[in-house]
């Protein structure tokens, strides 16, 4: 992994930061026990209630749609993409970044961690973020699934 260039206002980082992202992180690598990722039906939302508002799933076949998308998420952006391609109403560079990052997780069938600034939302874009994005698989080998923890205007 290495980070973006410069003029990108996003990075990949090597963990990740934020509390709640650990503890999904964590409940992740609990789930998935000794294999290669967790299945889709490990992820018990219950179980991670207070981490809800905070979290994206994608489909892991392009245009990758969303399946669902957190409260706080939904806030931040502007409204409910469920349903919607990933990159929806996202500015070109975003779009790509983004496709970039899933295509990634699907590849290495591992984890990623991502800071920087809002730029996928042009009118927020000096606003900071951090996410992961974790595989999830059904047949324990290909990612069809990618599970994500997004927070908003976190200290870099």
């Amino acid at each position: 992994m290495t980070n973006n260039p410069p003029d990108v206002p996003v990075a990949y980082i090597g963990a990740p930061r934020h509390p709640d992202l650990k503890t999904l992180v964590e409940y992740w690598t609990s789930k998935r026990g000794d294999r290669l990722m967790p299945l889709r039906a490990d992820i018990k939302p219950a179980e991670i209630k207070p981490l809800l508002p905070d979290i994206m799933i994608w489909s892991a076949v392009e245009p990758f749609h969303v399946r669902l998308m957190g409260d706080h998420i939904v806030t931040f952006v502007g409204g409910n993409n469920t349903g919607k391609p990933a990159t929806h109403g996202m500015p070109p560079d975003a779009a790509q970044s983004m496709l970039t990052v899933l295509n990634d997780v699907i590849t290495s069938k591992a984890p990623r961690f991502r800071l920087g600034k809002s730029f996928f939302v042009p009118e927020k874009a000096y606003r900071d973020f951090e996410a992961c994005f974790l595989p999830l698989s059904d047949d324990g080998n290909s990612v069809d699934t990618i599970l994500s923890g997004i927070k908003f205007d976190v200290n870099r």
